[in-house]
Formats: C-alpha cells, structure tokens, sequence
C-alpha cells in the first residue's frame, strides 16, 4: 500500500492546471484546465509547454470542452468541436502525421460554456530523438499484455520519469485491465485539485 500511494503521489505531482491563456478579449478571466497527458510545465516565461515522449501523444484533459484545435504558427491543423448535444470528453486519438524530435505545435483547448475566443494554450513539443526511439520501441514490445503496461509504468516511476508514465498509462492505443483503469480513474479524479492559473493575454 505504501508503494502504491507513493507512486501515486509521484504522478500526480507531475499534473498541474497546464494553462489559462486567452486569445482575445474580454481579458481578466481564469481558465481552470488540467492536461493529464502530455504533462505540460509552466516556464518562467509564464508560457506553458509540454514535452512529449511519444511521437503521436493521446491528448487528455479533463473536460468537457466545446474546442480542442492543433496549429502551427497561427495556421490551423486541425480541430473537433463539440455537437450540439455532446462535448468533448475523455482521451483523444493523435489526430496528425507523428512528430518529429523538437517538432512544435500548439494545443488549444476552450472549456464547455466558455467564449469563441476564450482557449487554454499549450505549446506541444515533441521529445529527444533517443527518448522517442526508446518510446517506440517499448510500446511495440508491450503488445495488448496489460500486466506489460502496468510494469512498463511503474519502470518509468521507478526511473524518475513520470510524464513518460503518465503518457504510457493513458496512451489511447493501450489495453484495458481492472487494475490500469482504476489507476487510470484515481488519477483522473485526484488530478490537479482546485489550483487555478492567472490568464496570460498573449498566445504562445
């Protein structure tokens, strides 16, 4: 038991509100948004990035939201809007070709019941060659054996690598067991608290 909530202390401390940047006006609102994966850091910019280990990263926030938007360079990648009965919840399938080691985007993600312009943003940032490489090559060895997965998580703990952890764990491709959802659930419900982050006015 011991172990086990000292690894889920380790991952939780990686999730933070990931971002509260809003596009346009009016300004002075805050956006509550925890990105579970991939795990983003605030930088002393006050930009937030996010580092992935994988090259075609499951987006997962807790939801719902009315926008989820990929774009480079102010030009449009790609998006899903949420229907007029449903929003947007839970893991969302790389949608793009994978990136490339230092390859740049930004993720935008805009809450249920906020304004057309009111978006959390996130520059997604693909990881160092070696750590993709090694990130490719453990998930093609995993197959669909979930008890692989688990230890495949818990190694990265181990290693002191928890984004690369959380990326395993909520990875869209892998499998399902009793125990990855139930970890996969009490990291979702514990994740981030009720900290808020101060909107940034600019986009990065």
């Amino acid at each position: 038991m011991a172990a086990r909530l000292l690894s889920l202390a380790v991952l939780l401390a990686g999730l933070l509100p990931a971002a509260a940047v809003q596009a346009g006006p009016p300004q002075g609102k805050t956006l509550d948004v925890c990105l579970l994966t991939p795990v983003a850091r605030v930088e002393a910019s006050g930009l937030v990035r996010a580092v992935t280990p994988a090259a075609s990263p499951t987006i997962f926030a807790r939801g719902p939201f009315e926008e989820i938007r990929l774009e480079r360079g102010g030009e449009l990648l790609w998006s899903r809007q949420a229907s007029a009965t449903e929003a947007i919840e839970g893991p969302q399938v790389w949608p793009l070709a994978p990136l490339g080691p230092g390859e740049r985007l930004v993720l935008r993600l805009r809450p249920l019941g906020s304004g057309p312009a009111d978006f959390a943003s996130i520059e997604l940032i693909g990881g160092r060659a070696d750590t993709m490489a090694r990130e490719a090559r453990l998930r093609r060895s995993l197959g669909n054996d979930p008890a692989a997965w688990l230890r495949a998580v818990n190694a990265a703990l181990q290693a002191a690598r928890p984004a690369e952890a959380l990326a395993l764990l909520f990875d869209s491709r892998g499998p399902t067991s009793p125990k990855l959802n139930a970890l996969r659930r009490e990291i979702h419900d514990q994740a981030c608290g009720s900290a808020m982050v101060n909107p940034d006015p600019t986009t990065p």
